[in-house]
């Protein structure tokens, strides 16, 4: 089984919590994709530089005293658009590659198919590629798990919070027109009245694989690229080790 299936499987666990309710759903949340072990790996090609990178160059001589916490961070651009629910509309660029990446990511419905198929398909590299029929069911087995229909919207207006904290790109291609991009967040459940989990699921780590097409960063999960992908050494914000494998802390821009 490859890395990014061990991910997926992993992100869609659940607590074991028994009946669902709202409260549960709010108090358990989603276990997302555990951090992974370190160790080496074969090391896709880097993302060629165009106009502007995933993160500014330090200083000469200092580069091996960064770490994600101590390095600048990287600032991400906003989308130019918006279409059922999600941004689109990222530049060129491997910033744009990240950028495009973390908004996805907060912004992906985790328990409404109905949403979620929507948003896959307007970012997906194409109607018929695999991340749509492939969200679309981890989210239906996510609600079945928990008890709930496979197909519906969230228990009492629940709603969940996706935080990224910090990202590593690779390019899976020679041109750096497929990216990988893995990310590290934080993720809790709001219930009306209730408020936010107090028992957040933190430091959790998944990733998407991006193309470019028809002008923007699109997710794919062709086979011919998910085979590629590889796992990074786990993050750490104040490991120089963590810094030097690509992981980059990012904020709005």
């Amino acid at each position: 089984m490859d890395y990014r299936a061990k991910a997926r499987l992993a992100r869609l666990r659940l607590i074991a919590m028994g009946t669902v309710a709202a409260a549960a759903l709010a108090a358990g949340g989603l276990l997302a994709a555990q951090g992974f072990g370190d160790g080496d790996s074969p090391r896709a090609k880097p993302v060629p530089d165009r106009s502007d990178s995933a993160s500014p160059a330090p200083a000469a001589g200092k580069y091996t005293k960064y770490t994600p916490a101590t390095a600048p961070p990287v600032r991400l651009v906003k989308p130019e658009s918006a279409k059922n629910g999600i941004g689109t509309g990222f530049p060129h660029t491997a910033k744009g590659a990240t950028s495009a990446a973390v908004s996805y990511w907060q912004d992906l419905s985790l328990i409404d198919d109905q949403a979620a198929e929507r948003q896959l398909r307007t970012i997906a590299a194409s109607p018929s590629d695999p991340a749509v029929r492939n969200g679309v069911s981890r989210v239906r087995k996510l609600r079945e798990g928990v008890g709930l229909p496979p197909s519906g919207g969230p228990p009492n207006e629940t709603t969940f919070t996706t935080a990224v904290k910090a990202a590593l790109i690779r390019s899976l291609d020679t041109e750096g027109e497929v990216i990988e991009v893995w990310m590290v967040f934080d993720r809790y459940a709001t219930t009306p009245g209730e408020g936010a989990s107090g028992d957040p699921f933190e430091d959790q780590v998944d990733n998407l694989i991006l193309t470019w097409k028809q002008g923007d960063w699109k997710v794919t999960e062709k086979k011919e690229w998910v085979k590629k992908s590889t796992s990074p050494r786990s993050y750490d914000p104040h490991g120089t080790y963590a810094f030097q494998d690509g992981w980059r802390e990012v904020t709005d821009g």
